[in-house]
């Protein structure tokens, strides 16, 4: 394996260390069985900060590729969660607790914990991975795109915008900057790999999935901004996987809740792979399929994810690319209404995939687990075919040096890259930058010290998982007391129930303005109907989104500001624009 110092980009070792990794990869699939080839193709979810029996177990006996972890609930059970948003399918394949298995009560918070505990944790299951003889390095991964999608929000770690706040900016650079100070945080406290860079190219505003979590809405935007942020997430040391392909950017379904078709021509599909072939030529290590079908690509109605002809033919054959495959979360909506989870695991192996995240942490993967072994017994699954998938996915492991120390970290650095100075500037910069004033024909803004405020704060998600002093629901509250105190505010939901509703028309003769935050966040309602409530009371109405889409954003609102993060460095910028420091028009 790799030996310290050394590097797949050093120019005087880079022949050799290809040499040794392919000898090695190889004599590694040997010693194998086929159990432990089936288990390298997987990466299972666990959700929380407690080592558990059943993981401990899971992955001593399933040796499983990768963790995929989070830390917004205690668990992530089909009891609990049964796919997603569609429930009603979540009877097909729902397996209760058994054993050790978690079975908590439901939104109660993970527990708390520094940095340097949270990468002792992942270390302990980094070290039992360890323990099979093999030597293979369990990665961990995650997401982390920007504005609400963080997995990690404990410590003080800074967070950025969304992808398409980035490119708003105007700078590709800032993409740059902003991967890498991702990586920079994230790679001490023990992770080795994150679900990014999002390369969907979003052409349809009404998208309900992809949204702000793409560049843009062109190719060159996407290509542009995408490469930037390869070349930062390799720089802080961070697995990256370009996603969704061959992408989602024209859905008008969310892929969570069902099955999505994209129904555009061969000659349209160009555009959304554009992006994708130019990663794939600047080096992208991994890619991840997605859960929608794509009858101009496969006419057999074969979601990409379960397509042979899409991942095998274009992506590794026509496209070229040699890198790692990896399936979405295979127990979303979008595969469970249609297929039986094992087997649809048996099909992504077959279509081309070479890992399977299975995120449901159920006692379901201990019945998709011995299912896939029994395919590969039968040569349902053949034994080249896992063969292929493990010198992809260990190839990317070595080069990226994961095969050095098992993958453990020094907990005791676990928080150096989220107290670097350099990432704290970039992230204060992001902020200040991707904090925009869409418009403002009204004349509202700037809004006076005199003049008597109602905000309407629905609490941001990520504020309620973080939850300390300093990112918390009530955040742009506190940042505009700083510039007035004549602001009262009404802190609601996403939803803007009824109850709350008139809760905030009850108060409205307390106002000159309002100030409501409507966010756009997939599974949550909009705010449009109440934000044309409160506008037909005849006060001026300032609505802060954090998207530029008519879900929440339409074109009858007079002003508007977009937040494309949800930081505290942006809520700051948010209330230095209302209140007349540092706005930016939108160009």
């Amino acid at each position: 394996m790799l030996s310290p110092g050394q590097t797949p980009d050093n120019p005087v070792c880079k022949e050799h260390l290809v040499t040794d990794k392919t000898r090695e990869i190889e004599a590694l699939i040997q010693r194998m069985s086929i159990e432990q080839m089936v288990g390298q193709c997987l990466v299972i979810g666990f959700v929380g900060t407690m080592v558990t029996p059943a993981i401990l177990h899971r992955i001593r006996s399933y040796t499983p590729a990768g963790i995929r972890t989070g830390l917004t609930f205690r668990t992530k059970d089909a009891v609990h969660d049964p796919y997603a948003y569609n429930k009603e399918h979540a009877d097909r394949t729902l397996r209760r607790p058994r054993g050790t298995v978690k079975d908590l009560t439901v939104g109660l918070p993970v527990p708390w914990c520094t940095n340097e505990e949270y990468c002792g944790f992942l270390n302990v299951l980094k070290a039992e991975a360890l323990q099979n003889g093999l030597g293979i390095p369990l990665h961990v991964t995650l997401d982390m795109e920007g504005d609400a999608s963080a997995d990690y929000f404990r410590g003080g770690i800074r967070f950025f915008p969304s992808p398409m706040g980035i490119a708003a900016a105007g700078d590709a650079r800032l993409a740059r900057d902003a991967a890498w100070a991702t990586a920079a945080q994230l790679v001490p406290l023990g992770y080795d790999w994150i679900h990014s860079p999002v390369l969907d190219v979003n052409t349809n505003p009404l998208n309900p999935e992809i949204g702000t979590r793409s560049y843009g809405e062109t190719a060159e935007t996407v290509i542009r901004y995408g490469r930037e942020a390869l070349a930062g997430f390799k720089a802080g040391g961070l697995i990256t996987t370009g996603k969704h392909f061959p992408g989602r950017g024209a859905s008008s379904t969310d892929a969570h809740g069902s099955l999505p078709e994209i129904a555009i021509s061969r000659k349209e599909m160009d555009t959304h792979l554009a992006s994708f072939q130019a990663l794939i030529d600047d080096g992208l290590p991994c890619i991840m399929s997605a859960h929608t079908t794509y009858p101009a690509l496969d006419p057999s109605g074969a979601p990409a994810s379960l397509s042979h002809a899409i991942l095998t033919g274009l992506l590794k054959g026509t496209m070229g690319f040699k890198g790692a495959i990896t399936t979405d979360d295979i127990t979303m909506g979008g595969i469970v209404e249609k297929y039986e989870v094992a087997e649809a695991c048996v099909q992504a192996l077959n279509a081309g995939n070479d890992l399977v995240l299975i995120r449901d942490e159920s006692s379901l993967i201990d019945e998709v687990y011995p299912a896939l072994v029994d395919a590969a017994r039968s040569g349902r699954i053949p034994r080249e075919r896992l063969e292929d998938a493990l010198r992809r996915s260990l190839s990317v492991k070595y080069d990226y040096g994961l095969f050095r120390k098992g993958g453990l970290r020094d907990a005791s650095r676990a928080g150096r890259g989220i107290a670097d100075p350099k990432v704290r500037r970039i992230a204060a910069d992001a902020a200040r930058r991707t904090v925009v004033l869409l418009r403002d024909t009204a004349k509202v803004l700037p809004l006076s010290r005199e003049t008597r405020v109602l905000l309407v704060e629905a609490v941001h998600p990520l504020h309620r998982h973080t939850n300390t002093m300093e990112c918390h629901p009530g955040l742009l509250w506190e940042k505009m007391l700083e510039h007035s105190e004549k602001v009262a505010m009404v802190e609601t939901s996403l939803e803007f129930n009824e109850a709350e509703q008139q809760r905030v028309m009850g108060r409205l003769d307390e106002a000159d303005v309002i100030v409501i935050t409507s966010y756009y966040l997939r599974r949550y309602a909009n705010g449009n109907r109440f934000v044309a409530r409160l506008a037909a009371s005849g006060k001026p109405v300032v609505v802060v989104s954090n998207t530029p889409y008519p879900q929440s954003v339409l074109p009858e609102y007079a002003t508007v500001v977009l937040n494309y993060g949800a930081s505290p460095e942006s809520f700051t910028a948010v209330g230095r624009l209302l209140y007349g420091g540092g706005s930016t028009a939108a160009g």
